[in-house]
């Protein structure tokens, strides 16, 4: 078992002392879980950004920008969620980041029987449903499945047919990568037997010279994918639960890839690439 339970496809500163390149310029608008205790997440209430670290998760009301991927049937209907995604600051504003290991490996178009809900809570889609019809993933994540390459990207469109851009409608945080990073954080993710998305601040450290590590109970399936928000405002995204144990054997510690060139350029591949589909 890992974070996320669909079947895989075929095949600022965070805080002082936190350095970081913005990427792009502005633009335009774990492995085995046996056994894994599901802690039952804690209301929250406000969420301010100046509060004490936390040791566990809290249920909130959710980000706009940030949702739950939701499998979908043949006639295209939402089925469970079973990862999280945010809406990742784009030029053709309708780009989403996640863990790789959430869509499969091999970039590819289509339908990929996946669609992302921003701000889903409760049964309700304030932002809508948006239908995935892109996938980015890095050569060797789609190859040998590299833990320190488990990040990708998701083009989506309008699931009712509109032309509206998800980023119009739900925001988008701004992708940063020149890691290590160190420095407080707020991780959110969607846990897929909570109608409610979790979230908790505490500190991101380097694990390894690819990883990052963030320490707080009440991850467990579905939070892959789920954003590391750094920034005073919490909209600099510097992580995504995933990499190490496809994100960490226990719902207590949650690991991400180090964004680096890597993400940088598959990000600047997906960005194009999306921008000249949603012109065309």
């Amino acid at each position: 078992m890992t974070r996320r339970t669909f079947p895989v496809l075929t095949a600022a500163a965070v805080m002082a002392g936190l350095a970081i390149v913005s990427w792009p310029p502005s633009a335009g608008g774990g492995a085995a879980e046996a056994a894994r205790e599901v802690r039952p997440p804690v209301s929250d209430g406000a969420a301010g950004s100046v509060k004490p670290p936390e040791s566990s998760s809290r249920t909130f009301d959710g980000l706009p920008a940030v949702g739950a991927l939701f499998a979908t049937d043949s006639a295209g209907k939402l089925t469970d969620h079973t990862c999280t995604a945010s809406v990742v600051d784009s030029p053709g504003r309708n780009l989403l980041v996640t863990a790789a290991h959430c869509v499969g490996g091999g970039s590819r178009r289509g339908d990929l029987g996946v669609a992302f809900a921003p701000g889903y809570r409760n049964g309700q889609t304030p932002y809508g449903v948006w239908r995935a019809v892109a996938f980015y993933d890095p050569p060797e994540w789609a190859s040998s499945g590299d833990e320190d390459s488990d990040v990708a990207f998701l083009q989506v469109k309008d699931a009712s047919g509109g032309d509206k851009r998800v980023q119009d409608v739900a925001g988008a945080m701004t992708l940063e990568a020149d890691g290590p990073v160190s420095g407080r954080a707020r991780v959110v993710g969607y846990p897929s037997s909570v109608e409610r998305p979790v979230a908790c601040r505490n500190r991101v450290e380097p694990y390894s010279a690819t990883q990052l590590r963030f320490t707080c109970a009440g991850f467990p399936n579905g939070t892959s994918g789920g954003p590391f928000l750094a920034g005073d405002d919490e909209k600099t995204l510097v992580g995504v639960i995933g990499g190490h144990e496809e994100g960490g054997s226990t719902p207590d510690v949650s690991y991400s890839v180090t964004f680096g060139s890597k993400v940088k350029d598959l990000y600047q591949t997906a960005s194009a690439s999306s921008a000249a589909d949603a012109d065309s």
